[in-house]
């Protein structure tokens, strides 16, 4: 019954008539999220938990930041507007929500809130932005990281990893979900992604007392780690066996500064005491800037 009578309304007083009767300009002047969750309510659960929620009062920024001194990092943790290709301004009010709604949605040129998707939606002003499709809607803050992408020629996009989807409701509050049909919901927890096996080539060499692995990154089209932001950190340890016993164990710590580049092969070297052993373990672990213990990926035997 309720989506008859709104059916009624649009066709005998017009879309204009009811986008000015539901329009809340309060939407347009950059408010709480928790405002923009009254409506998008499945997308707002999903940014409160995500690292742009706090990424103003994170631990880790306030004391790399020397308790928010240093100027150059302030703006990407609390940005006004997330622009491509541009660094954006801090923003002066609401600092505590991080990078919130309004940072990514909110164009004061255009007086509304861009996305992915032409939609009628009367609470405010909508604009289909084709970049929330593409990887320059991250580019402002997350720049060397969008250039290593660009220069892999990579069909893949940010959102395809950092923000999957499925087919869902952009909108939970009536009447509002009943004016556009399903779509795909793009996760606002932005996942950090976990290297996976698929995504290495790796293979082994021995050349007296030193083992040589030689990694190649085929799946992850940046460098792994990536983001200098919090100095990410991926681990390689190296097992040696014999007769299924652990006889020798070293790991490498890489960085932004020395990681596995997309599709460029890497030499990792590590000392063996002299020992005939024939086969090793390979494990992978990640320490992400907020994590407090190292996390295991992912484990190869060689030879395979």
């Amino acid at each position: 019954m309720k989506p008859l009578i709104l059916l009624f309304a649009l066709v005998f007083t017009g879309c204009d008539t009811v986008e000015k009767f539901f329009l809340e300009e309060e939407l347009l002047q950059r408010p709480p999220s928790q405002k923009c969750g009254e409506c998008h309510q499945k997308i707002y659960s999903q940014w409160e938990k995500s690292r742009h929620s706090v990424a103003w009062i994170s631990e880790g920024f306030v004391r790399s930041s020397k308790s928010r001194t240093k100027s150059k990092c302030l703006s990407c943790h609390a940005p006004l507007e997330v622009l491509p290709e541009e660094k954006p301004q801090l923003r002066e009010k609401l600092q505590e929500e991080g990078v919130n709604c309004f940072s990514c949605h909110y164009r004061e040129d255009t007086n509304s809130i861009h996305g992915p998707y032409k939609v009628f939606s009367p609470p405010h002003y909508s604009t289909y932005d084709p970049d929330y499709i593409s990887s320059r809607i991250c580019s402002g803050c997350h720049q060397k990281t969008y250039s290593q992408w660009k220069q892999t020629d990579s069909k893949k996009n940010c959102q395809d990893c950092h923000m999957p989807s499925k087919k869902d409701w952009l909108v939970q509050k009536f009447p509002f979900g009943y004016f556009h049909s399903r779509k795909k919901l793009h996760s606002h927890t932005f996942p950090a992604g976990k290297l996976k096996n698929k995504d290495i080539k790796i293979s082994l060499q021995k050349q007296d007392d030193v083992i040589v692995l030689k990694i190649t990154n085929t799946g992850v089209p940046h460098n792994v780690p990536t983001a200098e932001q919090g100095n990410p950190k991926l681990y390689i340890q190296l097992t040696a066996l014999e007769q299924g016993k652990e006889i020798f164990k070293d790991s490498v710590m890489l960085t932004h500064k020395n990681g596995l580049q997309f599709n460029k092969q890497k030499e990792v070297y590590f000392f063996l005491p002299d020992t005939n052993v024939e086969r090793f373990k390979v494990e992978f672990y990640r320490k992400l800037p907020y994590q407090t213990e190292r996390e295991k990926l992912f484990t190869v035997y060689l030879p395979n």
